[in-house]
C-alpha cells in the first residue's frame, strides 16, 4: 500500500552520558521539503541530516528536529582567543580615553563578548557524536516511515471501498446507455403523433424518425469513454495496492476519469446517467482529497 505524508517519529541515541533525541514530523507536500532544526553547537551535521533523510523520504514536507538533551559535550575543550581579547581592550581603552570615564570590570566585559571563549571539540568526539546523531535520526525516521504506512495503508482501504462505488456506478451508466437511443426514438415518435396525429406524410415509413434516432445515438454513445474508465479504474486499483510512491501518478488517474465523466454528462440526455455522472463527481472530490495525502 502506498505510504501517507502525515506522520512522526522519534528516536534516542544515549553513549557516554550524551542523550541525542532527534523528532521527525510530516505532512502534504507535492514535493519533498526537509526542514532541519539543531542547535548552533551541533550546527555542522545539518547537510548529514538532511542528505539521510532525502534517502529514504520521497514526498512531504518534513521537520527534523535534533535536540542534544545532556545540554552539550563533556569532553569540549575551551579555547582562549587573546589577540581578540586584546583587541576589544584596546577598543574599550580608547572609549575610556574618549569619554573620560573608567569601564568597570574589565575582565567581565571582555568574557562576555563572543568569539573571545570558544567551545573545541576533539576529533574522537565528533566522530562519537555523529554516530548518536545517525543512530537517533535512523530510528526517528523508521518510526516515521511506520506510523506513514499505517496511516497509508487506512487510506488506500477506504480509496478502494470509493473506486468499487465508482464502478458500480460505471456499469449502471453502461447498462443504460443502449436504452437511451430507444427511449429518444419513442419521445420523438409521440411527439410527431402528437403534432401530425395520422397525416404525417413525411415520417410515413418512419425514414426520418430512422435518420434522426441513429444521429443522436450516435451523439449520445459513451463506448469510448466507459472503456477508458474501466482502464483508469483498474490503473487506480493497482497504485493503491502498490508499495511505491504513487501519489503523483493517482492526481493525474483522478484527473483523466474525471475529465471521461465530465465527457458522458455532456453526451447524457438521461435522468439515470445524470444521477450516476453526479454521484461519480462527489466520490471523485473525496478521492481527489484523500489521494493528496499519499505519498
Amino acid at each position: 500500500m502506498p505510504k501517507s505524508m502525515t506522520g512522526y517519529g522519534s528516536g534516542l541515541s544515549t553513549t557516554n552520558g550524551r542523550v541525542i533525541r532527534v523528532e521527525c514530523r510530516s505532512v502534504n507536500h507535492r514535493y519533498l521539503d526537509v526542514s532541519v532544526r539543531l542547535p548552533s553547537a551541533l550546527s555542522a551535521f545539518e547537510p548529514l541530516v538532511r542528505a539521510r533523510s532525502q534517502q529514504v523520504l520521497d514526498r512531504g514536507r518534513v521537520e527534523i528536529k535534533v535536540t542534544d538533551e545532556t545540554g552539550g559535550s563533556h569532553n569540549s575543550r575551551i579555547v582562549f582567543d587573546q589577540s581578540l581579547a586584546e583587541s576589544y581592550l584596546s577598543a574599550l581603552r580608547k572609549l575610556e580615553a574618549l569619554t573620560g570615564q573608567p569601564c568597570s570590570d574589565l575582565t567581565t566585559l571582555l568574557a562576555s563578548r563572543e568569539g573571545v571563549f570558544s567551545k573545541e571539540d576533539s576529533e574522537e568526539e565528533d566522530l562519537e557524536l555523529e554516530k548518536q546523531i545517525v543512530e537517533a535520526l535512523d530510528a526517528g525516521l523508521l518510526e516515521l516511515n511506520r506510523s506513514r504506512e499505517e496511516e497509508g495503508a487506512h487510506l488506500s482501504a477506504d480509496l478502494l471501498v470509493k473506486c468499487s462505488e465508482l464502478r458500480t456506478s460505471v456499469c449502471e451508466i453502461a447498462k443504460r446507455a443502449p436504452e437511451v437511443p430507444l427511449h429518444y426514438r419513442e419521445k420523438l415518435l409521440l411527439r410527431a403523433e402528437e403534432l401530425f396525429e395520422e397525416n404525417r406524410p413525411e415520417w410515413y415509413n418512419d425514414q426520418r424518425l430512422f435518420a434522426e434516432t441513429a444521429l443522436f445515438a450516435d451523439r449520445a454513445s459513451v463506448d469510448e469513454e466507459i472503456i477508458r474508465l474501466e482502464a483508469h479504474l483498474e490503473a487506480l486499483e493497482q497504485g493503491l495496492r502498490s508499495d511505491a510512491a504513487v501519489g503523483r501518478q493517482l492526481d493525474f488517474l483522478i484527473q483523466e476519469i474525471l475529465r471521461e465523466v465530465n465527457t458522458i454528462g455532456s453526451k447524457a440526455n438521461d435522468l439515470s446517467i445524470t444521477q450516476a455522472v453526479v454521484t461519480m463527481k462527489t466520490l471523485l472530490e473525496k478521492i481527489r482529497e484523500q489521494v493528496q495525502n499519499l505519498e
